[in-house]
């Protein structure tokens, strides 16, 4: 059983009474005023990552970083379901809307949201990889772009992810893109192939792709509104 660090409430009370930039309806000094509880692998994260200092032996310095420690945790976790519940939302809202209605609605996402098509298509994902239990709710990191890395992994670099320890709450977006590119798997190109050549090409294609959706959109646009002016006559 690992062992546990206190900084006595005295001592907590102590540091408030010389600053008076805390006070009592602040939320950062009531995690002050309460006994902080802290095991030794946070102690030694703190010793080594102020190693050559003297803020170990600093109890107001110490009591201070454990108090914003407890903050951010507690924020973090907090921003984790903000993103989460903007993902659902978002994936109700796709099942409510048509097809051409769906495209307008990523078409104008910056202008209906605080947020582009880009960040919402990553909500989006991260809200369905926990749903469908690819990440499970409680390993969900707090930052929706580390999240978001986490549902790039294919089946193989899922299970390495997890056989490593990475699925976990904080995780970093380097720890998964260093996973990525070490599992990437190249493919082979037989034959006297240009590279570049193919290259442009799909880049080709993926503007002709956004310029039929486009067309698309209109299309149906239409469609929508030749079938209002029809009504029962439409067959």
């Amino acid at each position: 059983m690992s062992k546990t660090h206190r900084v006595s409430r005295t001592s907590i009370m102590s540091v408030m009474e010389e600053d008076d930039s805390l006070s009592v309806s602040d939320n950062r000094a009531e995690m002050l005023i309460e006994r902080v509880v802290i095991d030794d692998n946070v102690m030694t994260t703190i010793e080594d990552v102020f190693a050559g200092t003297s803020v170990i032996s600093d109890t107001e310095k110490v009591s201070r970083i454990l108090a914003v420690r407890a903050e951010v945790n507690q924020n973090w976790s907090q921003a984790r379901d903000s993103f989460l519940a903007i993902g659902r939302a978002l994936l109700d809202l796709e099942n409510v809307l048509s097809k051409a209605e769906y495209i307008k609605l990523r078409q104008g996402s910056d202008r209906l949201f605080p947020f582009s098509d880009a960040t919402a298509t990553q909500l989006r994902r991260i809200a369905k990889a926990v749903s469908d239990g690819v990440i499970p709710l409680d390993a969900c990191p707090g930052s929706y772009g580390t999240a978001y890395q986490i549902t790039l992994l294919n089946e193989h670099q899922l299970r390495v992810a997890k056989e490593r320890g990475l699925i976990r709450p904080d995780v970093t977006r380097r720890e998964i893109a260093s996973l990525r590119k070490e599992t990437v798997i190249k493919p082979e190109i037989s034959g006297r192939v240009d590279v570049n050549v193919l290259k442009e090409e799909y880049r080709k294609l993926l503007r002709y792709r956004e310029k039929l959706e486009s067309e698309m959109t209109v299309v149906d646009s239409k469609i929508q509104d030749i079938r209002g002016l029809l009504g029962d006559l439409v067959e």
